[in-house]
């Protein structure tokens, strides 16, 4: 049974006083811990109600005046960044405190009792009714407690939690607080272990679709005597018959545990595939003593054949397949990384629609709830653990996330590093990379290793990848980050080894902007004088990074593929401006998920759909500008205030461009053309002055949903005003607002307030299905207003 506790947290930023639990006899004796926030009865009705996931860090102001301190500029793309303060998006950490009461329900007397947690940034101390429980020292992944010995049957519970942010893991906007997900799991004192039961298949023949299927799990038991138990295994088809089942006798030992391994040999198994998600087996565990049900258990996973080629890259089902992957940071706008389940659904379905198969959570693993979503959506993982190192904690957090990820049939590759600069050379990292890859290997022994290997080493960049062999060949497959130069080089000399691009450019930019600003935080990759504009000129140049990068992959067989850095925007990292910038502009769509001009050049070559996008879009007046298309088209002809300037032949993995092109507002066309017929064509209207607002939403959610909506600002034909910056107010009845964004990397208003300036257009509120049916009414000073109704379902 497990139980969720997302609900009803009280909340409190700081240490209220006593600041130390352990004053008095905490830490010397046991249920001691009486003083401070970590004791039954300590007063916090004057605590914030809050519910999971939560980030305060996200909620406070943005800081300037201490940015100063250690320079990163030594650090390849961050010359512009002049601190880790600046690195991680001007929000400073700290120490908070969460409490929570709870009952357990009538019947579980005696049973075992077990906290998870899916993810607590960071340092993270538990208390359970006065008793120290256990810490946690990372903010990434998930970690349970057995909390058998210190719960209270029948009565009040009092959880405290206590997380301190000020510490850092990464060089990005990280967070706080209790992110993801927390939950009980209650089981009989005989009982299938924790993230014990894995499903796999293997020897798959993906044209008589037999398979192997192996089962293995393990019987915990709890008691101070051996039992003698039945376990019965089940394997259930995605239409739910049961298609395979065994029997077996365990005996248990007292205070032990026992591990048990079964195969079936089935024959025409159903394949999973990206465009086949619903063919899930369950395999599902049953425990008796005598006819006596103990415990159940019971997962999800897929039948697929995966595998990589040294010359031809990856195949799923025996069909080749490159990988078209991209990068994510796990923060968003409105939330920071406290993202709701459906918000993490809509962002994978933006990364799906764009024609992209694959997802790189950087860096760290991902949630369950993330998987979940990406088994059914038809998207491969690429799960990275947050830090290269065999120290016990380390290890402890990277056996926990192969524990969480292993069932699902989205994940393919594990990744144990990334650019580990000061180390990925030296002959402990070698021994390093043995010991994480043979962990690895004792949980799944079903996919491949690799590490993000860039060629730099802390001091100078490299065109070769000569120095890191001797570690690097411990990996299944090769990965790269950047490093064009030595890719073909290195396949010379590991012709045996695969090759992915686990991270490529996908060339930065700011929505809706076409030249670069600094002062202001706006980048435009194209802008020929972005040398001249940006204090750190020389990194500013990106002009056609992503481009360049993607068409070297693709003409190369023997690459599996490679991970855009990124599909989104995320705080933090804000190269290569300088200034008060708050957020990266790296991604190919901005903070809020809205696609900018870097979005369609990679649909033009990932998607089937057929893609037309000019840019700058000629809404306004242009006066002797470069015009660019990203399109799959054979072929694209501009026309200027109905004049051709000439068709132009589309190269595969590349793009057009016009130059000197001058036209009226609304007077640029494009059309797209295959086998010499026009298929396709794009004007961008003239736009007049902000008259109204428009909100798009979903018009059915569930209770506990988070609803996206969105909002822009059009003119009196409906049309979007590009430009357009106003400040709206948003008045909610029925839900409430978590959270709002635009988009704009310089914007540092608040995002829990109930105003925000849109950007360019573009503006977006976060609202959560409390239980009742949803009215958000947008207002502006001078616009009509705009107000959607959302039913709400059980």
């Amino acid at each position: 049974m497990n139980i969720m506790l997302d609900n009803e947290w009280r909340f409190f930023e700081g240490d209220p006083a006593p600041h130390d639990p352990a004053d008095g006899w905490g830490g010397a004796k046991a249920r001691a811990y009486s003083n401070g926030a970590a004791a039954v009865d300590f007063d916090d009705s004057g605590w914030r109600e809050i519910c999971l996931p939560h980030d305060f860090v996200s909620e406070k102001k943005y800081c300037f005046d201490s940015a100063a301190g250690s320079d990163m500029g030594d650090i390849p793309e961050m010359e512009s960044i002049d601190s880790r303060l600046f690195a991680g998006g001007c929000l400073e950490g700290g120490a908070a405190w969460y409490r929570k009461k709870f009952r357990l329900p009538q019947g579980c007397g005696n049973k075992r009792v077990y906290i998870h947690f899916g993810g607590v940034y960071r340092n993270s101390t538990v208390y359970l009714n006065q008793y120290y429980v256990g810490a946690h020292a990372s903010g990434y992944g998930s970690f349970y407690y057995d909390i058998t010995d210190f719960v209270d049957y029948g009565g009040e519970n009092v959880i405290a939690v206590r997380v301190d942010a000020s510490g850092r893991e990464g060089w990005w906007y990280e967070g706080g607080g209790i992110y993801r997900h927390v939950y009980l799991e209650v089981a009989d004192a005989v009982h299938i272990g924790p993230h014990s039961l894995f499903a796999y298949a293997e020897n798959v023949n993906t044209e008589t679709r037999s398979a192997v299927f192996n089962v293995r799990f393990e019987a915990l038991n709890k008691t101070t005597e051996a039992v003698m138990i039945r376990a019965v295994t089940e394997i259930i088809s995605p239409q739910g018959d049961t298609v395979a089942e065994n029997e077996e006798e365990l005996t248990v030992p007292a205070w032990d545990a026992s591990r048990a391994e079964c195969t079936f040999a089935v024959q025409k198994s159903e394949l999973w595939d990206l465009d086949n998600t619903d063919k899930l087996y369950t395999a599902a565990v049953s425990l008796y003593a005598g006819d006596l049900l103990l415990d159940s258990a019971a997962v999800k996973f897929g039948v697929r054949d995966m595998r990589f080629d040294a010359d031809s890259g990856f195949f799923l089902n025996g069909r080749h397949m490159k990988i078209k992957g991209v990068c994510c940071h796990i923060d968003t706008a409105g939330v920071g990384i406290g993202v709701p389940d459906s918000i993490k659904a809509e962002l994978a379905a933006k990364i799906k629609d764009m024609g992209a198969n694959a997802v790189r959570i950087a860096h760290c693993p991902p949630s369950e709830e993330f998987l979940n979503i990406c088994d059914s959506l038809g998207l491969l993982v690429y799960a990275e653990t947050r830090r290269m190192s065999s120290a016990p904690e380390d290890i402890d957090v990277l056996r926990a996330m192969v524990r969480l990820c292993r069932n699902h049939p989205s994940v393919f590759l594990w990744g144990i590093g990334n650019e580990e600069i000061f180390s990925q050379h030296r002959p402990e990292t070698a021994r390093t990379t043995i010991t994480m890859k043979s962990e690895i290997k004792k949980l799944d022994p079903t996919r491949p290793v690799t590490s993000a290997v860039v060629c730099w080493d802390g001091i100078q960049r490299y065109d070769s990848a000569e120095k890191y062999i001797d570690v690097t060949k411990q990996l299944d497959v090769m990965g790269f980050n950047y490093c064009r130069t030595a890719w073909d080089d290195y396949h010379r000399r590991m012709p045996d080894q695969p090759v992915i691009v686990t991270e490529e450019s996908s060339n930065g930019s700011t929505r809706g902007c076409f030249g670069t600003d600094e002062t202001a935080g706006q980048y435009f990759p194209f802008d020929k004088d972005n040398s001249k504009k940006c204090k750190v000129g020389v990194k500013a140049d990106r002009y056609e990074l992503g481009e360049t990068a993607w068409r070297a992959v693709a003409e190369r067989n023997y690459i599996a593929g490679e991970f855009i850095w990124t599909a989104f925007d995320y705080r933090g990292e804000p190269t290569p401006l300088k200034g008060k910038v708050v957020s990266s502009q790296f991604g190919v769509m901005d903070y809020c998920g809205m696609p900018k001009d870097g979005y369609y050049y990679f649909a033009s070559w990932w998607s089937d759909k057929d893609i037309l996008h000019v840019f700058p879009n000629g809404s306004r007046e242009l006066k002797s500008e470069d015009v660019y298309c990203y399109t799959n088209a054979d072929e694209a002809e501009l026309f200027a205030d109905g004049v051709s300037l000439g068709k132009k032949t589309v190269e595969r993995n590349w793009y057009v461009k016009w130059e000197n092109v001058s036209c009226s507002p609304g007077g640029l066309t494009v059309k797209g053309y295959k086998n010499g017929r026009p298929v396709s064509e794009k004007t961008a209207p003239a736009t007049g002055e902000p008259l109204s607002l428009c909100i798009s939403c979903a018009k059915i959610v569930k209770k506990g949903e988070t609803v996206p909506i969105g909002i822009h600002i059009a003119d009196k034909n409906g049309n979007v005003v590009p430009d357009a910056c106003n400040s709206l107010h948003f008045k909610t009845d029925g839900g409430t607002l978590i959270g709002t964004g635009n988009g704009n990397p310089a914007d540092t208003d608040s995002e829990k307030e109930p105003y925000r300036r849109a950007f360019n257009g573009f503006c977006r509120v976060l609202v959560k299905a409390d239980g009742k049916n949803i009215t958000l009414r947008a207002e502006a000073d001078g616009l009509k207003t705009a107000e959607c109704k959302i039913t709400v379902i059980k």
